[in-house]
């Protein structure tokens, strides 16, 4: 059977046509369905090179910012005792001892070498309400006490100080550090003794020749979790020597100088400084 020129013609546009469709749903179609998930992998490849750039940019300062971090926790570091032994605690509790005045020391004991869990907390009075008080509060408007701290004595000064870090502070998570515990009793003829030397360990400074970042005595973690206080009782003299008295001076005191008397268990808070993150580099 002879085809026609027409028929002919017709059968390749067909068959053009065939092939044109069938490479629409094969090639083109699955591409197109394609195109939004190849948009957004493109703008997510995007994003990590932003971020990637600004890795790479951050690069270029990162050994400054260790090094400031570095020397943050340093700082730190020099207000916390390092890890010690109980020897160690010996000695520096020994030159508290050595910087307070006209005081005696007995019993001394140290605890072995442990840790202990930091956290501040601030202290709330209890308020107690009652009918005539919330009267007396909607009659009498309270002012707010203003603090002037120039009229404060260096020791008020240093406690209105340290309050106010511990309200700071108070919102932070607790940490663990160091810890060894120095117990021990203190004697003194003279109250302020006993009170000059609490200050002193309050202060936290047992060597005035190691010097902090400021070029000031460096103060240390020095706790005291235990103070208890009592006044000694006088003792009798010799009998002999009362009778003596009395018949010297019958108006004579027959009692020795009254004494007092601080028991003390003071805490010792240890850091171990992080080693310098260039030490390698230096040494090169």
């Amino acid at each position: 059977m002879k085809i026609s020129k027409q028929e002919q013609i017709f059968i390749i546009i067909f068959i053009v046509a065939a092939i044109i469709g069938v490479g629409f749903f094969v090639f083109i179609l699955p591409n197109f369905n394609n195109i939004d998930v190849n948009n957004k992998n493109l703008e997510s490849a995007k994003t990590r090179y932003a971020e990637l750039q600004k890795k790479l940019e951050h690069e270029a300062t990162i050994d400054t910012e260790i090094k400031a971090a570095y020397e943050e926790g340093k700082n730190l570091a020099n207000s916390f005792y390092d890890d010690m032994t109980t020897y160690e605690a010996d000695e520096i509790m020994r030159q508290f001892i050595a910087r307070g005045k006209d005081i005696t020391i007995d019993g001394l004991s140290i605890s072995p070498f442990s840790t202990s869990t930091l956290s501040i907390a601030t202290f709330t009075p209890t308020d107690i309400s009652y009918p005539l008080k919330d009267f007396a509060n909607t009659v009498v408007q309270q002012q707010e006490e203003v603090v002037d701290i120039t009229k404060m004595n260096d020791r008020e000064r240093m406690m209105y100080f340290k309050s106010l870090t511990a309200n700071i502070l108070s919102v932070s998570a607790p940490v663990t550090v160091g810890s060894i515990t120095v117990s021990f009793n203190a004697h003194s003829d003279k109250l302020q003794n006993l009170h000059d030397f609490v200050d002193l360990l309050n202060e936290g400074v047992y060597d005035e020749s190691i010097k902090g970042t400021d070029g000031k005595p460096q103060r240390k973690a020095t706790y005291m979790s235990s103070v208890i206080f009592q006044m000694e009782e006088s003792k009798d003299k010799d009998d002999n020597q009362n009778q003596e008295q009395n018949e010297s001076n019958p108006n004579a005191n027959n009692k020795d100088e009254e004494g007092f008397t601080m028991a003390f268990s003071v805490q010792f808070y240890c850091i171990k400084p992080v080693a310098d993150p260039f030490a390698n580099q230096t040494a090169q």
